[in-house]
Parts: C-alpha cells; structure tokens; sequence
C-alpha cells in the first residue's frame, strides 16, 4: 500500500484531500503544519507529499528546500494564491507538480496515481527514449563553448573570465542542453531530464527558465546561447565570431 503525506493548514481541504486518497486505499497521513514534517519523511519514507504553501511558521517552499536535500519522492505542491511567482519557484527548489485552489480533489488524486506509477517504472512516462550522451567528469573536466567554460563537477559556468549566476534548475537545463549542442529537444523531454520526473503541470516553465537564461548570457555576451525550434522546443549553438 502507497504512503500519502498531506500537509495543509485548512483543516477542511486536509480532511478532503486525505478522505478522497483513503478512497484508493492508500495509507494517507495528514498534518495542519510542517512541524514534524521532515522528521517523519526520514522515518517512515512515503511514496508522495502533497504540501502547501501558505502555512502559518515553516512555510512549504522552505520544506520543499529542506525535504530536497534527502528525498526525491514525488512532491505535489498546492496554494491558495495561484500566482506565477509560486508555481515558479516551487518547480524550481524542485516540487514534481504544481496546483492552484481551488481544484477538484479528484484532479489531485489522479495526478497521485500518475506520480505513483512513473516512479515505479523509473520516470519514463512515455516519453520517446532517446541517446543520451554519458558524460564522466574529473576533477580537470572543462567543456568549452566559444567564450563559455563549464566545468560539470563543481557545477560552475563561466563566461570569459566571468563567473554566471544560475539558480539549480537554470544550470540544470544550460548544461543538459550545451552538452548535446546543435540538439532540438521538446519541452517535455527537457522538463524530464530537469526535474527527473514527467511533469503534469503547464509546459511553459521551460519557456520561463530559458527566458532567464537568455537574459544572464547575453548580459556577459556569451556565444553559448540557447535557440528557438519553432513549434518544437529548444537547442544550444554556439555562437560564430
């Protein structure tokens, strides 16, 4: 039997939500706050969170960053507020999927059990199997692009002599990109190998990613730069003098 964690601090919506998963017959545990929250995903290891946003002390975001640095179980994150800015930095620090309230808890349910079946098969979720370039890193390990150096190891890109800023998952997507360069990807086979899981969300937070790495390269004009394949995806060329 899956284990369900559901965190809400409407006592309502956690009532709901843990009612509905019970129905599918999973173990399903709740709590009204993130107090004890990390010490019982150590212990008891479940199968899928869903965690709020909005709670009163710790709130979800800064779980979601503390429960990443242990666990790469399935994170469902949902808020009251909708905005752009949450569901932004939420698939950044690295949540699988992302909801606004209100919603209908039998969408949450059947994206538990999507969730729930990719990770038992290893996260292929259907998407076409492609080669990939293996990459084995030294300590001495630098690839060049023009005037971009990336040395994968201590996950550091430079551009002339100058060192770029990225958050996790920009530097995630420039280097998976940069190492099969002149390669179109579609957006849901980059989300894949971003954030490690199939992604039931909206495919645009690859665009919101590539749109702020475009602005960081071409503040230092890199010739390292990522493209547009019109009604497709993205690939990174390297830029001719």
């Amino acid at each position: 039997m899956s284990k369900i964690v559901v965190v809400d601090d409407d006592l309502f919506i956690l009532q709901l939500l843990s009612e509905y998963l019970r129905k599918e017959t999973y173990d399903v545990t709740s709590f009204s706050s993130g107090h004890n929250l990390v010490e019982h995903v150590r212990a008891n290891t479940p199968d899928c969170l869903i965690l709020d946003i909005m709670m009163p002390g710790i709130n979800g975001l800064s779980l979601l960053t503390e429960l990443r640095s242990f666990t790469e179980m399935p994170i469902i994150m949902i808020s009251a507020r909708g905005e752009e800015n949450d569901r932004i930095q939420g698939l950044e620090l690295g949540c699988s999927d992302f909801l606004s309230k209100p919603f209908n808890p039998r969408e949450l349910v059947g994206r538990v059990k999507a969730m729930l079946r990719l990770a038992k098969s290893g996260g292929s979720g259907g998407i076409a199997a492609t080669e990939e370039v293996s990459v084995h890193e030294n300590s001495e390990s630098i690839y060049k692009f023009g005037n971009v150096e990336i040395q994968p190891e201590f996950r550091k890109i430079t551009v002339g002599n100058i060192s770029l800023s990225l958050t996790s998952r920009e530097f995630e997507l420039l280097m998976f990109l940069a190492m099969h360069i002149e390669r179109p990807f579609e957006r849901e086979h980059l989300i894949q190998q971003v954030w490690k899981y199939d992604f039931f969300g909206d495919v645009r937070v690859v665009d919101d990613l590539v749109k702020r790495i475009r602005k960081k390269l071409g503040e230092l004009d890199s010739m390292l730069q990522i493209d547009t394949v019109w009604g497709f995806g993205y690939k990174a060329i390297v830029r001719k003098v």
